[in-house]
């Protein structure tokens, strides 16, 4: 099945010619525990995009925010990120967790089976008074509140604003 799956994909790039992964082009990066995070557009993003996020491998014992962020020094929390309200309606951030705090529930999405995701997030220029075209940004993954300091969710996928 893994063949094929190769084989589909190396077809599917080769049919979409030379600037298939031009500028712009999605990016797969491996986290600290194996979890793997897919992003559909990094480079030249405009302020405002709407980017989707997928992932596989999380553990689902702990819960996570799927947000982008500043990216902090190497083995510090992120801690800048975009909005999130309970509504739904601004967000720059999704909460996943499998167990979620009773309080949570309906504002809290699960994993899917293998501790995978699907989601969309609004990347933007700003994050708060951060200038993203100055200081690294990313799609990033993190601990949720409820454990807060575990670092193995971690996991970052740099965006250039244009």
């Amino acid at each position: 099945m893994k063949k094929i799956l190769s084989l589909l994909l190396l077809v599917v790039f080769a049919l979409s010619g030379p600037n298939a992964l031009a500028a712009g082009s999605s990016a797969t990066v491996t986290g600290p525990s194996g979890q793997k995070l897919w992003a559909s557009k990094t480079k030249a993003v405009s302020d405002g995009t709407k980017i989707s996020v997928r992932g596989r491998g999380y553990n689902t014992k702990h819960g996570i925010y799927v947000t982008y962020c500043v990216v902090p020094a190497k083995g510090k929390k992120p801690t800048e990120c975009g909005p999130f309200d309970i509504t739904g309606q601004n967000n720059s951030a999704v909460w996943l967790s499998s167990n979620p705090p009773l309080y949570a529930a309906l504002i809290v999405s699960p994993f899917s089976s293998g501790g995978s995701f699907k989601v969309s997030i609004n990347v933007t220029r700003k994050i708060g008074d951060f200038d993203c075209k100055k200081v690294r940004c990313a799609i990033t993954t993190r601990a949720d509140h409820t454990n807060a300091s575990y670092r193995k969710a971690d996991v970052f996928i740099p965006i250039t604003i244009k």
